[in-house]
Formats: C-alpha cells, structure tokens, sequence
C-alpha cells in the first residue's frame, strides 16, 4: 500500500482507511474520502507516494485514529503494506483504543475470513516471499482470522447497490459510532465486538490493576492449537455495562493441553509476594478431565538463580462455578532495580482423555492477601 499525506480536514476523532490501492483508489476509495470529508468526518487516506516517507509514519497514524475502515479487496492480500497496517489495527484493538469496520468489496466475506479463491491464494504466494521473517508472517496471520470477524459491512459484487448509494450507508454508521462515542465521553473500544461498551484506557488500567497486580489476557498466552478453530474459538464477552469486552478463548475438542505464558517483575511492586492464578471456567458440560492439570511456575533471577514450583490441580472441583482462580503458586519480587521473570504454564499430556468445556480468560498476578 502506498505511503500516505496528509489532507487538511474537519477535528475530530480521526478515521483511517486501511486499502489497496490498486484495487480501490481510482473508484471506491476516490468516492469515500469526499463523501466522508463533506460529512464533516475527520478522515487519513494515502494520497500519494511521498518518497521521505515509510511504514512507520502510517503506523503512527493508525495509533492516532480511533477509528479503522478496513477494505477487504481481491489484491488486498498481496500487499505487505496493508497487512502490516492490519496487524497494527488489530494491535490498537486489542488494547481498546480503536474502533474497527471491515468493508468487503467485490467479495464474499467467507472468502476472506477462510482465505480461499485468489484473496488466500495471493496471501499464500505473500507469505512464502516473506519465510524469512516469521514473526511478521504470524502477525499477519493474526490479523486476518480477527478482524474479518467483526460485524462489517459486505459490497457485493453483483449487489444492485451502487457504490454512492454503499458509501451513503457507510456513512451514517460512522456517524451513529461518533454519536455513540461522544456520549459515552471516550473513544476506546472492546477487544473484538463492534457493539461491546467502551470504556477509557485508564479505566480500562484500574479494572487490570485494581488489586495492585497485572492480568495477562488469553490472547497474549501461548496456547496450543489455539488457532485451530476445530480445537478452539474465540469470542468476546462483556462483564458489566461500563466495561470493554475482553477476548476469552473456549476449548472444543482437544487431547494435549498446553498454555504458557511469562511476564517481568519490574512491572510489579519490588519485594512484594505475589500469587499467579490461571483465571478460567468448566462449562456445566465440560468433560475429559478425570486426570488432574499440572501447574508450573518458574521464577527465574538477575544472578543466574531459578526457582520452580510445581502443583496438580483436579478440574473437575469446578465444572459448573463460573470464573475461578486455578492457582499456579506464590513468588516474591526481587528488590528494586533488579531483573527478574516469571514464567506459567498450565499442562496435562494425557492422550486418551479427549477435553473441552475449558474456557480461559487470562492469568492473574497480584499481591498475595496477608
């Protein structure tokens, strides 16, 4: 996708558009921009190729918008460009700081959220070009099975709607979500549902925090076979009116069970005991564990120095109860200025047991209760 300029416009919270150029920018995009601007909505597109200019300067400007069109084309998946902007709107999404609209234009919306037909055979073409560097690639990847799953807006190809007459409509969503932001007094957004409540990034921190700890989220751990929808989905909730949603990930079908995840110490308050919880929930139909899931938590030092706590847990105690606190162990912080890090895992290698039922919000650490 093309570097981008900026174009004078209304104040206000800033829309980006994410597209190919090659694909939209003669046609779609050329009616969009005006349409919006004459609406009175603050709008970033790519105007041109300024050669000064690189990646990093559009993905400041998608850190600065708070809201993100995304326009799903049959080139789109070709373009580094664009998937990089995509892995970074969903990076800001995630966090809550931005509101996303994925528009599919001239294309089946099952042909990009199951990458198929040339949209997935160019995305596959992309990502052997780029082999080299996997941990782009993942983000990509990421990206693409998330934001498609947010409630868009389809343009058809053979739809006897006109593209003024899409843009009209598209317009007026934009503007009932400006309204609706403006009401509320923020602009941050849930995880992943386009209608969960919005709430601000501080309020958003004191939710986290409000122990005095840390919540590592489901979508920072690594789970295995997580992105295996046979195995597992995601899907957001929402816990209360004036809260975001949050992402939480329910398993379907699996034998080996494995989640991981690691975290420094000097975000937490030096010196001080604090306890690591895997926060989760057995469905009333939860089933295959009749072996018990072992917890691990290492805690490694600055001078080279580890220590590990090992513990069983039996599931089945909570199938039914809602959201509990699967206790991983207790550590104590080193002293102020001092490395250190902690690592939990959750595990059961028990091939003969075929599990679901457990649904896993995130792992807490906070201030051990004296």
């Amino acid at each position: 996708m093309a570097t981008s300029s900026w174009v004078a416009t209304p104040t206000g919270p800033q829309v980006f558009i994410n597209f190919r150029g090659k694909d939209v920018r003669k046609n779609f995009v050329s009616f969009l921009a005006p349409t919006l601007r004459s609406a009175n909505i603050n709008v970033f597109i790519d105007e041109d190729m300024l050669l000064s200019t690189d990646l990093s300067d559009l993905l400041t400007e998608i850190e600065q918008s708070e809201i993100a069109l995304v326009i799903f084309s049959k080139n789109y998946a070709n373009s580094d460009w664009c998937l990089d902007e995509l892995a970074k709107i969903k990076e800001r999404k995630d966090q809550g700081r931005l509101r996303v609209i994925p528009i599919f234009y001239n294309l089946d919306t099952s042909v990009v959220k199951e990458l198929t037909n040339d949209f997935g055979n160019n995305y596959r073409d992309l990502k052997r070009k780029h082999l080299h560097e996997p941990e782009r690639t993942q983000k990509w990847e990421e990206a693409l099975l998330t934001i498609p799953d947010i409630k868009g807006m389809p343009r058809a190809e053979q739809s006897e709607t006109t593209d003024h007459e899409f843009i009209d409509k598209l317009v007026v969503r934009i503007q009932k979500l400006l309204a609706d932001m403006a009401v509320r007094g923020n602009r941050a957004t849930g995880p992943n549902s386009q209608d969960a409540a919005m709430v601000p990034t501080r309020q958003q921190e004191r939710v986290v925090n409000r122990q005095g700890g840390s919540m590592v989220p489901a979508r920072l751990l690594d789970i295995t076979h997580s992105k295996d929808s046979k195995k597992w989905v995601w899907n957001s909730i929402s816990e209360a009116p004036d809260y975001a949603s949050i992402e939480v990930v329910t398993m379907i079908n699996v034998y080996w069970l494995k989640i991981f995840g690691s975290w420094e110490t000097k975000d937490l308050t030096p010196e001080t005991k604090y306890e690591v919880a895997f926060v989760a929930k057995l469905e009333d139909d939860a089933a295959g564990w009749d072996q018990p899931v072992t917890l691990k938590l290492k805690v490694e030092l600055e001078d080279g120095s580890e220590r590990r706590k090992d513990r069983t847990s039996d599931l089945r105690n909570y199938i039914g109860h809602g959201w509990v606190d699967i206790l991983a162990g207790a550590f104590m912080t080193p002293p102020k200025d001092s490395w250190g890090k902690i690592t939990f895992t959750m595990y059961q290698h028990v091939d003969t047991d075929r599990k679901h039922g457990l649904v896993v919000k995130g792992v807490a650490i906070r201030p051990q209760s004296k």
